[in-house]
């Protein structure tokens, strides 16, 4: 792929990025990936957008099976705090129940993912079916003539199930501006290792019936604002340090860690609903 000039042409000018970043939960001792990311806008560069989840995807399975193999966190102590009484004696206040042990995960695809950002793309694009299928033919339309290497000769895959948090149902459009309302941002999230619990709610419709478009006075951006909260699914043969259930939850919106960075701009993650 690197020899093919549609590359130098019209995928390497866009200065696109994402980020992914490997995350643990000191009191359950489950781990997340989470990558976010800002794709191209131009509709008719659908096929640099195709090819930049495609590099993504590739990407998080190789971090993915870096991050399988990291080690045990050993300093698993909760944070403490002090406070002082009426007489200004000092007292350490009680963080709570202890740790869990890091868990351990026999491969990749076990570790839960979460994929959130703004990927200007609707829904039926080969940028959606391919995040959501895990494949997308050679010879998809968005793709059209153009010569990737191994990605146009054989189609594009990853290895993960993924699930777009929120539906039309729940949220009809993240990008709201008066020549244009659609849904073009999404938190994705593993089937096999996350569940969806809450969303947050859409935009008062009386509202949206005297504001034409956004940004405006209360809305700083003309997309909305995604936030997904999810529990980890029970674990079959789980592989955990000397002990834990392997179930806690999470909240999806932006987080940090063990992060890495590859090309593909901006990260973040928008919009959600009660499902």
């Amino acid at each position: 792929m690197r020899n093919e000039s549609d590359i130098f042409n019209r995928v390497m000018p866009r200065d696109h990025i994402a980020i992914a970043g490997f995350f643990e939960n000191r009191l359950t001792g489950s781990r997340v990936i989470i990558g976010n990311t800002h794709l191209f806008w131009d509709h008719v560069y659908r096929d640099v957008k195709v090819i930049q989840v495609a590099i993504l995807m590739e990407q998080l399975a190789k971090f993915a099976e870096g991050w399988v193999n990291y080690p045990p966190l050993k300093d698993k102590k909760m944070f403490r705090y002090s406070e002082r009484d009426v007489d200004g004696i000092e007292s350490v206040v009680d963080s709570g129940p202890e740790p869990a042990p890091s868990q351990e995960y026999a491969s990749a695809l076990q570790i839960p993912l979460i994929l959130c950002g703004d990927f200007n793309s609707l829904a039926g694009s080969g940028v959606v079916d391919l995040i959501s299928t895990g494949s997308l033919p050679h010879d998809h339309e968005d793709l059209s003539t153009f010569k990737y290497g191994n990605f146009t000769r054989d189609g594009i895959t990853h290895p993960f199930s993924l699930k777009s948090a929120y539906t039309p149902k729940d949220l009809p459009f993240t990008n709201y501006t008066p020549t244009f309302t659609d849904m073009i941002d999404y938190i994705w999230y593993s089937t096999t290792t996350l569940q969806v619990t809450s969303l947050l709610g859409q935009i008062d419709k009386d509202y949206l019936k005297r504001a034409p478009g956004f940004p405006d006075w209360h809305f700083v951006s003309d997309h909305l604002v995604l936030l997904a909260e999810f529990m980890m699914k029970p674990r079959k043969n789980a592989v955990i340090g000397s002990g834990g259930s392997g179930v806690s939850s999470i909240k999806s919106n932006q987080q940090e860690s063990h992060g890495q960075g590859f090309g593909s701009e901006r990260a973040g993650s928008r919009n959600t609903s009660q499902p």
